[in-house]
């Protein structure tokens, strides 16, 4: 299957028909069934073997066929657009901003979106400060924050990025100052001519003072009243204003708080901590060790290869300057194995890891390991993201018929089965866990059902990589809106009660969790929650309380499916000023959802019973309306139906106890009927008969029938 889907898709590149390498016209080629075509193609994108094109509809290329082709190394596996891949193949395009940022789509996205928000505030941004151990990324950070502006058009391309770090003026605290806001001639011995200083020159651009807790008290205080008005003294001139206007980003290493003047912290709004290599997660480190060996082979032009040994020490070492020092090793082990090695391809040992690191690492455990070469490629890690999406293409994938509940369990089981391993996350987000169990507990004790602990445990797995990785997830939504919608109007339409219980669901999750949830989750949830609410949508008994107030109609549903212990009825709450057509709306407007129905059960609070019932939009149901609704009238209804009592038998036991106005019709809606008769006799009848039959449009349902005239 592999072999013969690699050299069909090897084909169509050859012929240049890019656009038919995808799981349709595959499967056509083929002759094989497009899901089956589909899931090969995913497995194959998971061990690197295709490039995936995130365009409509998807795209799977030969990526070993393209590299031969082009001569090319292609490093990475996924792509936005056919375009792009094509622009990289003939002259490699490079990356904006923040899209260089490895876990940008992963841990830290909330960050970078904070970063955002923060420099485009009007009118220039606010200042922000990060806070970190060594080698965490702050500069890289504040670099891409420029480019960012950059190519937002928020600064100008001509301003500048000016760079200090505050450590190398430790010493000499008073040349910092100088240099900073600058100084006349004459100031201080040495200075000869002016000098406009780095505020000058950040005008307009960005100022980044790293290592910023280095910063003397009164360079602070110089500091933080220019950051108010936007003015200062250059060293050397107390009378003269300037003004530079520049957004400004500071780093340290340092508690912000122990280092800081406090009227200096006062003026910084946002401090963000940035994470160290080991909060960040292996599946990162995985990334960065690749991205880094990657970045050697296009310096060197060489491909590159490491140990097995190598591959576990640095994916185990604990790296104290962070990804500064993973840089330095891996660089390091290059130049090492670069010595000895003339071949095309370098080959990263052990013994080519720098010696300071080696010291630390018990020689026995590298003997224990089993020795082989890992490719970079091999590297490349299958992030939660392309589990979430991969999911989702999934389930979006199926066709809508009878097996669809069947197929679409099946593959929410297998992708919980997945992503329940990493238990890790979970243990460290109880909020997530807490919140989501009290939600499932008041939405399943509201109507009557359990959830496994199990599935919980599961649900929670998949909404916490849901908030991992909303950035990416949020565009293939985007990218698949209809296909999304079509999923949504089936499951809204077939399966209305389970898509309104996940809903409800939904809003509580989407208001404690995570506000940007999309019609995703709700879907997934409606799949759920249909595996515990089983109903037979040729026999449905339909059962609505509904009343005017904020929540009594579901307050009332709620208390007795509680007590019954089953899902019985349906709620819906109405304003206080609401009339009966607004009722009858709002009943039918329920109705339409829900496919064939055989019995309903409407009880309401007050209003015409007479009015209600002639405006119901039914066909052949058996329909049983009652006013002055309560909890006890609702449980005993209740339990009657759960007996599967006839609704005269449950009414006539009700009435026996209290009288209740009760409008009772059976069959609301017979069937549509054209009966033709005829004075002059049957015959004729006969034949209006037929001129009416021919005449009817197709597919109009009506039976037509003749009668002898009396």
């Amino acid at each position: 299957m592999e072999e013969k889907l690699l050299i069909c898709i090897q084909q169509f590149l050859n012929q240049n028909d890019f656009e038919k390498c995808n799981a349709l016209d595959l499967s056509k080629q083929l002759k094989l069934s497009r899901n089956i075509v589909s899931s090969e193609l995913n497995r194959l994108y998971e061990l690197g073997k295709v490039i995936k094109i995130t365009s409509r509809p998807i795209l799977f290329l030969n990526k070993q066929y393209l590299e031969k082709k082009y001569q090319k190394f292609i490093s990475s596996t996924e792509y936005k657009s056919l375009e792009s891949l094509k622009i990289f193949l003939n002259g490699e395009i490079e990356q904006k901003d923040f899209d260089k940022l490895i876990g940008y789509y992963d841990s830290l996205n909330s960050l970078v979106e904070k970063i955002k928000a923060t420099v485009s505030y009007p009118p220039v941004g606010l200042p922000i400060l990060f806070y970190g151990p060594t080698g965490t990324g702050k500069s890289f950070m504040a670099k891409l924050t420029y480019e960012f502006l950059i190519n937002q058009e928020m600064i100008e391309k001509d301003k500048q990025f000016v760079q200090v770090n505050c450590s190398e003026y430790a010493n000499n605290p008073e040349l910092l100052t100088a240099n900073l806001f600058g100084y006349k001639k004459g100031a201080f011995t040495g200075a000869d001519k002016d000098n406009l200083g780095l505020l000058y020159h950040a005008n307009g651009g960005v100022l980044f003072l790293d290592e910023v807790h280095c910063l003397k008290a009164e360079c602070q205080e110089k500091l933080f009243l220019y950051m108010d008005q936007g003015i200062y003294h250059m060293v050397g001139d107390n009378d003269k204003w300037y003004k530079s206007s520049c957004r400004i980003i500071f780093a340290t290493t340092e508690n912000p708080e122990e280092v800081l003047l406090k009227t200096l912290l006062r003026r910084i709004p946002v401090i963000l901590t940035i994470p160290s290599l080991k909060q960040r997660g292996m599946n990162e480190k995985l990334q960065l060790i690749y991205s880094l060996y990657h970045k050697e082979e296009q310096r060197i032009h060489k491909k590159i290869e490491i140990s097995s040994n190598v591959y576990q020490l640095l994916l185990n070492y604990h790296f104290q300057g962070n990804i500064g020092e993973l840089t330095n090793i891996i660089q390091s082990s290059c130049v090492n194995a670069l010595f000895n090695q003339n071949n095309d391809i370098l080959q990263i040992h052990a013994y080519h890891l720098p010696e300071t690191m080696m010291k630390t690492i018990n020689p026995e455990s590298l003997l224990m390991q089993k020795h082989q070469m890992v490719s970079l490629k091999s590297l490349v890690p299958s992030s939660s993201q392309n589990k979430v999406i991969n999911f989702y293409e999934s389930i979006i994938s199926l066709e809508y018929n009878d097996k669809f509940l069947i197929k679409a369990s099946r593959l929410i089981d297998d992708y919980f089965e997945k992503i329940v391993f990493n238990k890790k996350d979970i243990m460290q987000s109880n909020y997530f866990l807490e919140t989501v169990n009290k939600v499932l507990d008041m939405i399943t004790s509201r109507y009557g059902f359990k959830i496994s602990h199990n599935e919980v445990f599961a649900l929670t797995c998949y909404l916490l990589e849901y908030n991992n990785n909303t950035c990416k997830i949020a565009l293939w939504i985007k990218d698949n809106e209809n296909r999304v919608k079509g999923l949504t109007d089936y499951l809204q339409t077939h399966y209305h009660r389970e898509y309104l219980i996940s809903q409800e669901a939904y809003d509580y999750f989407k208001d404690n969790l995570n506000g940007a949830f999309d019609i995703m989750v709700i879907n997934i949830l409606t799949i759920i929650i249909n595996k515990y609410i089983n109903h037979d949508m040729n026999n449905q008994t339909i059962a609505i309380i509904l009343a005017h107030g904020f929540s009594t109609a579901s307050s009332i549903a709620e208390s007795v499916n509680k007590l019954l212990d089953t899902y019985i009825y349906d709620a819906i709450d109405m304003p206080l000023n609401v009339d009966s057509r607004m009722i009858v709306h709002k009943i039918n407007e329920y109705l339409s959802y829900l496919g064939k129905i055989n019995k309903l059960y409407l009880l309401v609070d007050m209003g015409s019973l007479e009015e209600i019932y002639c405006g119901i939009r039914t066909k052949n149901t058996d329909i049983a309306l009652i006013n002055n609704v309560n909890t006890k009238l609702a449980l005993q209804i209740g339990q009657g139906i759960r007996q599967s009592l006839s609704m005269t038998q449950i009414f006539e036991h009700i009435n026996d106890q209290e009288p209740y106005h009760i409008h009772l019709e059976l069959h609301h809606q017979k069937e549509s009927i054209i009966l033709c008769s005829c004075a002059s006799g049957i015959g004729s009848a006969n034949k209006l008969k037929t001129i009416i039959v021919d005449s009817l449009p197709e597919g109009f349902e009506v039976k037509v029938m003749t009668y002898d005239y009396p």
